[in-house]
């Protein structure tokens, strides 16, 4: 174990320092959870340096007003206050005795104010190799379409053996990256100073749920030894709105940005499911546990957003049969959230989720007609190729393969009036085409929304 743990650090400073020569910004910035009136930014920093900032709008300098140790040399800064819709450009300055002062800016816009209508673009994706490849082109796709924020659907760093046996890349095994805290730190570092990474990390506000490969190894549920350590050191990488409640830990949280509310689900710390254990069903499996759908659904009552985005690390209401998902594993609280949904009219819901190495779009019919929704991501960098999906369901309307990043675009022009589109992206930021289909689906908001069919 101490050998894996030793290999891993060395193995990340190693690629750290041909990337770029040793610094006081050893991680970041990053662009984390922003609303109408503030930004944060992560950042890891040298041991005993400090760092001021200050959020520039329409000439005016706001300085930073909460400076949060996550722990591990990891901080945020918050800066708020600010005007909402508004181009805001972040200027840092880190210093330590004895070293060179370090300047870094980053440029974004705050949400627009919660409202019934105008456009959100939420980009979203998952199954990153990126600490095992040279290269994610991906990301500066999503850079130049500056989408209001980005999500990371799990698997956004893998863990995996890392001790230089044909095995390396292992995602199980009694001994790995998750062995220890300082083996998930580590792995997840090397994710996040991959340099084609930076650029959109200091203009995109991003957030990230997990799923097993930046949890645990392979489908690690919460039976999971290591799941106090990964929870902690998923909290210390990233800067998502909260962290749980105060009675119920985990990655779950929620925010708002113009008439879209985003819900970040937790599919690993409360999982209990039939595909690892023999005393449970699909029927009575958990993938999100008992008070996380509570609170979902407490949330989705009071939420006025038109569109509510479910995050979620695996799959909701595809039927085909085979992985992790809601329909292998937990169909029963599925059919909970699915009654709720329909018998307290709570519409404009969507799906988006990761995990299955391919990419889709998936609809399902309430009783009444309206349409629950589905957007699947999948692999952010893999090194795949376009190419038609040979997996086909009753709620598919089309799959595809290959490298992507999902781009879901919410337009409403008047309330209860719209359209929700999602399409695959390229490197070059063109929307896929397999087998001369566009990988583009649009809904409109009237499909959606119970009481209108």
């Amino acid at each position: 174990m101490r050998k894996t743990v030793a290999l891993a650090l060395f193995t990340l400073a190693s690629i750290a320092s041909s990337w770029a020569s040793p610094t006081l910004i050893q991680a970041g910035p990053m662009l984390g959870h922003a609303s109408e009136n503030s930004v944060s930014v992560w950042l890891r920093l040298k041991r005993g340096a400090l760092v001021k900032g200050t959020a520039l709008q329409r000439g005016v300098a706001t300085p930073v007003s909460h400076w949060q140790d996550l722990g591990a040399d990891c901080h945020v800064l918050r800066f708020t206050g600010l005007k909402a819709d508004a181009l805001t450009q972040i200027d840092l300055q880190v210093e330590r005795a004895g070293s060179e002062p370090e300047k870094v800016s980053l440029e974004t816009r705050t949400y627009p104010e919660p409202s019934d209508t105008g456009e959100v673009r939420l980009a979203f994706g998952s199954c990153s190799k990126i600490s095992q490849y040279p290269k994610g082109p991906i990301y500066a796709a999503i850079e130049k379409e500056a989408p209001h924020m980005m999500v990371f659907l799990g698997d956004n760093a893998y863990f995996i053996v890392a001790d230089g046996s044909d095995k390396h890349f292992t995602t199980t095994g009694p001994v790995g990256d998750w062995t220890t805290a300082d083996g998930m730190r580590a792995r997840h570092l090397m994710t996040r100073m991959h340099p084609d990474l930076q650029g959109m990390f200091r203009r995109v506000p991003s957030y990230a749920v997990w799923d097993d490969h930046d949890y645990g190894p392979n489908n690690a549920d919460r039976t999971f030894p290591l799941r106090e350590e990964a929870l902690y050191v998923f909290k210390e990488m990233w800067a998502n709105p909260s962290w749980g409640t105060a009675e119920t830990p985990g990655i779950f949280s929620h925010f708002r940005c113009g008439p879209v509310e985003v819900f970040l689900m937790d599919d690993r710390y409360h999982k209990y499911s039939p595909l690892e254990h023999d005393d449970v069903s699909k029927e009575n499996g958990a993938l999100w546990g008992e008070e996380q759908l509570t609170w979902l659904l407490e949330k989705l009552r009071a939420s006025t957003a038109p569109v509510k985005v479910i995050a979620n690390g695996t799959q909701v209401i595809c039927k085909d049969g085979r992985g992790e998902g809601h329909q292998t594993e937990a169909v029963g609280e599925f059919h909970r959230l699915a009654t709720t949904l329909a018998e307290q009219e709570i519409g404009g819901v969507v799906f988006i989720s990761g995990d299955r190495h391919h990419s889709e779009a998936m609809q399902q019919a309430q009783p009444d007609g309206t349409l629950l929704v589905e957007a699947t991501s999948s692999p952010l960098q893999q090194d795949q190729d376009p190419a038609v999906l040979d997996r086909h369901h009753v709620n598919q309307i089309w799959g595809m393969r290959g490298n992507n990043y999902g781009l879901l675009t919410v337009t409403l022009t008047n309330p209860n009036e719209g359209t929700v589109t999602f399409e695959t992206r390229d490197a070059t930021n063109a929307t896929h085409v397999v087998a001369g289909k566009p990988c583009k689906t649009t809904w409109t908001l009237s499909q959606l929304q119970y009481g209108e069919h």
